[in-house]
């Protein structure tokens, strides 16, 4: 039978009118349907206040190493920080470096204060800052710091796009291990796998757990989708160093250390009857475990009573095997004291550690020179400098190997040279032309021994050999060729 077009769409209107009556009748006889109301939306995001994140705006200008009279072009960096509860703002270190202005802005009324940087470590990379205004941050709310995440947990990324909007963004813990932070120092991290679509140019920002801090986002690979963070051990630490307002930054025991997992090196040792245990490969002149008695080829079996393993590891109550720098570098405080069980010519000794930190300065060649400008000396054209890993890196990333052989030799084994009364290695970096320098364009980066007989242990000690010339000639000495000049 045939049926026109207009009878067959009035009979399908009437069919979907009756089925989504009886649905509606059904739903609301069995109480299971209601319009889902604003709180009800609400209740189901994460918890989310911009009263306890801020934007931080930062300028700055670094140095050329190789031209240190000579300052890069200037640059602006922003990080979403935290509050503390001290009305200090949490961000990463790497952001105020060598910071010319620094500016906090309210995501909430984006109202803007001036600030200045209260702590910075650049070695694991974190710094507080604080308002010029005492009551900028007053009526904000500080996180607190979560501090028991574990591999697999969810962590919500806090990203905040322009308009001042939160949007969290959730990844996986998938590993928690010991990574290099800056300039070398490694700390344990937590590593993520998320997708990161407002980032936007925050160079970090804050990673929550059940509505507490547990983090910081420090890198992101975006073709990977991996997320390394700064994590609440390493936050705590910072905190609470900083706290009574004299910060002195993590601890080091001055020590290199080597596995005992070779069968044959155990039996050479005596350790066949021993569990675990890590020998101690080399001592730093000088430092904690110098001064605590400790030697090359001692084996340290016990931290403060956690028993170590042949490779090096501990066990940790949330993250199982851990390496021990963790538990010497975040564990304690500089100026503890930790006893070592030490295996040492087949006899146990317990040894007590006072543990130390060497600031950048105090290195035979300093890990970063940052907020200071570059030391240098010009003597007739001829440019000097000290030595340091800021020098080197400007070779580029892999400047291991793109380097002057010679320096890069001492920056990688400065701690067991024998450098004689030397404090820092001094340097013809470069030949400016002039009159004086006539012949000698192609010198560059030659370690000086001595100026006019007198050997340099510094900088500082240029000024007062060249008050002394031979016979009207100021006579200097390199450890290569050109021996003398």
């Amino acid at each position: 039978m045939y049926h026109s077009p207009h009878i067959k769409k009035r009979k399908m209107r009437l069919r979907y009118f009756f089925l989504v009556a009886i649905l509606f009748i059904v739903l609301s006889g069995a109480g299971c349907y209601r319009q889902p109301s604003l709180q009800d939306l609400h209740a189901a995001r994460p918890v989310l206040s911009s009263q306890s994140i801020i934007r931080v705006n930062a300028s700055g200008q670094g140095h050329h190493f190789h031209r240190p009279w000579q300052k890069r072009q200037p640059s602006s960096r922003t990080a979403i920080g935290t509050i503390t509860s001290d009305s200090l703002v949490l961000v990463t270190a790497e952001l105020v470096a060598d910071h010319r202005y620094i500016e906090l802005e309210r995501i909430d009324n984006r109202k803007k204060s001036p600030g200045q940087v209260e702590v910075v470590d650049y070695e694991a990379n974190l710094a507080l800052v604080r308002s010029i205004e005492p009551d900028f941050l007053q009526d904000m709310k500080p996180l607190e710091i979560e501090s028991t995440t574990g591999e697999g947990d969810m962590l919500s990324v806090w990203q905040v796009k322009p308009n001042g909007n939160i949007i969290p963004g959730q990844g996986p813990v998938t590993a928690i291990e010991i990574i290099p932070y800056l300039f070398g120092h490694s700390f344990i991290a937590y590593r993520l796998n998320s997708s990161l679509q407002y980032r936007g140019s925050n160079l970090t920002l804050p990673v929550i757990r059940e509505g507490k801090l547990t983090g910081l986002l420090m890198r992101y690979d975006a073709q990977s989708q991996t997320l390394d963070v700064i994590p609440a051990p390493v936050i705590w630490h910072f905190l609470e160093d900083a706290a009574n307002g004299a910060y002195q930054g993590f601890p080091l025991a001055g020590m290199k250390l080597g596995s005992t997992e070779d069968p044959v090196l155990r039996e050479y040792l005596g350790l066949t009857e021993v569990e675990g245990g890590i020998i101690i490969e080399g001592i730093i002149k000088g430092e904690a475990a110098e001064k605590a008695g400790l030697k090359p080829g001692d084996i340290i079996l016990e931290i403060e009573g956690n028993p170590i393993s042949s490779h090096g590891t501990y066990e940790h109550p949330l993250y199982g095997q851990m390496s021990t720098s963790h538990l010497i570098r975040c564990e304690y405080f500089v100026g503890d004291r930790i006893k070592l069980k030490v295996f040492r010519e087949k006899a146990f000794q317990t040894l007590e550690l006072i543990l130390e930190r060497r600031q950048s300065d105090e290195y035979l060649v300093p890990p970063y020179i940052i907020d200071q400008d570059p030391r240098y000396f010009i003597l007739g054209g001829l440019v000097f400098l000290e030595l340091s890993t800021s020098y080197l890196a400007e070779y580029g990333q892999d400047w291991t190997s793109r380097a002057p052989i010679n320096l890069v030799y001492y920056q990688q084994n400065q701690d067991v040279l024998d450098v004689g009364e030397r404090e820092k290695i001094v340097f013809l970096s470069s030949i400016i032309p002039t009159s004086f320098t006539s012949g000698y364009e192609n010198l560059s980066n030659r370690v000086v021994k001595s100026i006019n007989n007198q050997v340099l242990k510094n900088l500082e000690d240029i000024e007062k050999a060249i008050k002394s010339p031979i016979n009207g000639f100021h006579r200097i000495e390199f450890e290569e060729q050109p021996t003398i000049i």
